[in-house]
């Protein structure tokens, strides 16, 4: 796809300012080519007189963030720190325990959003080996990931930076092919928390254990656990939405059985209560505070 008018990029813009804290979060398209394996970017700037540290949850989704501000401070879920300096980048997989991020209080960058079968393909990593790690995208991904900081260091406009990363990662994936079972058991653990693994391995006429060792190749988890996280996810975006907080009708519609069995998931990865996860809660998809 080509955007003939640059507005076509802009899906939508998260905004914030209270005087102590400000920031602007610009979500764009990838181009069509990207479709399925990168889902959108996000091109941010902030300055947070309030705090500096943010915590972030366990996630089925990977992280890789090219820093464009001052350096950020990152403590993975296995407790290890690494700094990027700007025209540096990471990239983090699947977490179990939450994750620390420090800065200054003013940071720029661009967020890649994508599934976690994309980021095995694009480091060329097995992503059991990323299991609650953040590495710097020079390590994880050699000289393409240190090609790929500078170049989007080098760009000047969001847009500009959004084609920039349209093209090297459509080159990059090009290289590596998605495994189609994967793919399929992914989109069916997102979609419903009721069907069976053994089912869906029967319908792609294979073993579970089969299709259950490919998953965790791919995503470095098991089905289980990915569902888990997924709907885990699923309840703290409704809870940061701030549509509701009537905890049982929250609880059967992110998928649990019940509260105390969304209270229980919540311990083991928030590691806060659902009441003090909305207290620490920040205005306009803007994090949890640590600090």
């Amino acid at each position: 796809m080509m955007f003939a008018n640059p507005s076509e990029r802009l899906i939508r813009v998260d905004a914030h300012d209270d005087g102590v804290n400000r920031w602007e979060m610009a979500r764009l398209r990838t181009a069509s080519a990207l479709a399925g394996l990168v889902t959108s970017y996000s091109d941010y700037w902030e300055e947070t007189g309030g705090f500096t540290t943010r915590r972030e949850l366990p996630s089925i989704d990977p992280v890789l963030i090219v820093n464009l501000g001052d350096p950020i401070d990152i403590v993975d879920g296995n407790g290890e720190r690494i700094t990027i300096r700007a025209g540096e980048g990471f990239a983090g997989g699947v977490h179990l325990r939450h994750a620390l991020a420090r800065s200054n209080g003013t940071q720029a960058g661009v967020h890649v959003h994508m599934p976690l079968q994309t980021l095995g393909r694009l480091l060329r990593l097995p992503l059991g080996e990323m299991v609650d790690r953040t590495l710097p995208l020079n390590v994880a991904a050699g000289e393409w990931g240190r090609t790929l900081c500078a170049r989007v260091a080098e760009a000047t406009t969001p847009l500009d930076r959004a084609a920039l990363l349209d093209g090297m990662l459509s080159e990059r994936l090009s290289d590596a092919a998605a495994d189609p079972l994967v793919t399929y058991l992914s989109a069916a653990l997102h979609r419903s928390a009721e069907e069976k693994v053994g089912d869906l391995a029967a319908d792609l006429g294979c073993s579970r254990k089969h299709l259950s060792v490919r998953f965790r190749q791919a995503t470095g988890v098991s089905p289980r656990l990915y569902r888990r996280l997924a709907r885990f996810g699923r309840l703290t975006a409704q809870l940061q939405s701030g549509s509701r907080t009537e905890w049982a009708a929250l609880a059967l519609e992110a998928g649990y059985f019940d509260q105390p069995h969304m209270l229980r998931d919540f311990r083991e990865f928030a590691g806060v209560t659902p009441r003090m996860f909305l207290a620490r809660s920040l205005p306009n998809m803007g994090g949890l505070v640590e600090d």
